[in-house]
């Protein structure tokens, strides 16, 4: 049997860019370092249709085995069944009933038939902080592995934070029975240790997103077009539809300490006061009007309330590129500011100076993965003008740490490929079911 891997938590159809970039990124580490093994997704998907990726550069079909709650769903694809029929696969020892368990539920077969299932609860899931629901349909899956399994791992990701003690307990009980833990931040693995033990390493590696392939279309999109080359000196603003609205509550969900819709406005005047370049409006998650989440419309939002004198100096990307695409449009700024954390990292992958306006402590984490930690702006305890002048300030050191950005991407690079390389070799082709130990420690 070719070695598999298979991999939860990383969603195949968003509008969010972020969420496939690290999918993305994710399955072509896991191919690479397995050298072309097969890569399986396991995910509360609608359907088992395959989803596209971009694999070592060429478009490929990857597997998809659903899990849902939805009642629609096929019964041998519901998380109850699939939980039941763990249980089940757990308790009888005998071969021939645990092979008809894994003949009639595809979730539980492909664990079986896996050498590594590992989980990246969407890289910043492993938490409470976006609902107890989420979380514990989280935990279920896990569960479910670990009762096949014995064992998984846990793909670079965010660890907490935790407002409950059950969701630390649960989170506890995952990682003390996951034989790998990589964290992506150090925050992250301080509070992973905090949770196994002395007994247990965790791992740190950057995001996997800074291995995506970027990929430039030949024609940008942008209102108003643009004619002839991307002119130098460029200003990206990635402007988080989610942060202007007020988050899913539209009422400041993530106690920021300025209103961010009324602080845009503002920075714009600043940076185009500062340099003599034009400023493009770069989203990094689609979604339909009126939704929260949409970054065009809050960017169109904001274009639309600035004076005409300052809308002759901007364009906006119009069209929906992909993940690739998108990096690539990142790539051709001279400077750039992103409120969604992939799209920063998109930028600091390229050597691209970046401001991260931060909503959450898993943007310092990254930064710092890069040595840029003083790059990031945190909304929730600067005030507006702290935040402007911070800002500002960096854009005129820009060229002092582009070079150093640069090196220093490339080594992340090759970290996350060691990393990965040395969780495959060290991965023995069948994982004892009975076991509840950690069997093996990785290090990077």
């Amino acid at each position: 049997m070719n070695f598999r891997i298979a991999i939860m938590g990383t969603p195949v159809s968003s509008g969010n860019r972020g969420v496939l970039a690290l999918g993305t990124s994710l399955i072509n580490l896991c191919s690479s370092a397995s050298q072309g093994g097969k890569v399986v997704l396991l995910l509360g998907n609608r359907d088992n249709q395959p989803a596209s990726f971009r694999v070592g550069g060429e478009w490929q079909l990857i597997p998809v085995v659903p899990c849902r709650l939805s009642p629609c769903s096929r019964p041998t694809d519901h998380l109850i069944w699939i939980l039941l029929m763990s249980v089940l696969y757990r308790l009888v020892p005998l071969a021939g009933i645990r092979s008809a368990i894994a003949r009639s539920t595809p979730w539980i077969k492909t664990v079986v038939e896996s050498n590594i299932v590992g989980d990246v609860r969407g890289g910043d899931s492993f938490s409470d902080i976006y609902g107890m629901k989420n979380f514990m349909v989280g935990f279920l899956m896990g569960w479910s592995v670990l009762l096949v399994k014995g064992t998984l791992v846990q793909f670079p990701q965010t660890y907490g934070p935790y407002n409950s003690a059950v969701a630390r307990w649960l989170a506890r009980f995952l990682l003390r029975r996951s034989f790998v833990i990589i964290a992506r931040d150090k925050e992250s693995q301080r509070v992973a240790r905090e949770l196994v033990g002395a007994h247990q390493e965790v791992l740190l590696s950057p995001d996997v997103a800074f291995s995506l392939e970027p990929s430039c279309p030949e024609q940008i999109e942008l209102d108003p077009p643009l004619s002839g080359r991307v002119p130098p000196g460029v200003i990206g603003l990635n402007v988080n539809g989610l942060l202007y609205n007020g988050g899913y509550t539209r009422r400041n969900m993530f106690g920021l300490n300025f209103d961010y819709a009324a602080f845009l406005p503002k920075l714009v005047e600043e940076l185009l006061a500062a340099g003599p370049g034009e400023l493009w409006l770069v989203p990094h998650t689609y979604a339909l009007r009126g939704q929260v989440e949409n970054d065009n419309e809050a960017a169109e939002k904001l274009r639309d309330s600035l004076p005409p004198v300052l809308r002759k100096r901007i364009r906006m990307i119009t069209a929906e590129y992909d993940q690739h695409e998108l990096k690539g449009i990142i790539g051709q700024c001279d400077f750039f500011i992103g409120s969604r954390m992939h799209a920063c990292i998109a930028a600091l992958s390229q050597g691209v100076p970046c401001v991260g306006v931060a909503y959450s402590r898993k943007f310092f984490g990254v930064f710092e993965s890069v040595e840029m930690a003083d790059w990031v702006v945190d909304a929730r305890s600067a005030s507006q003008d702290e935040a402007l002048g911070r800002i500002v300030a960096l854009y005129q050191q820009r060229n002092r740490v582009r070079f150093g950005l640069m090196q220093r991407a490339d080594e992340a690079r090759q970290k996350l490929i060691d990393v990965f390389s040395d969780m495959v070799k060290g991965i023995t082709p069948n994982v004892c079911v009975s076991s509840s130990k950690p069997v093996l420690s990785v290090r990077g």
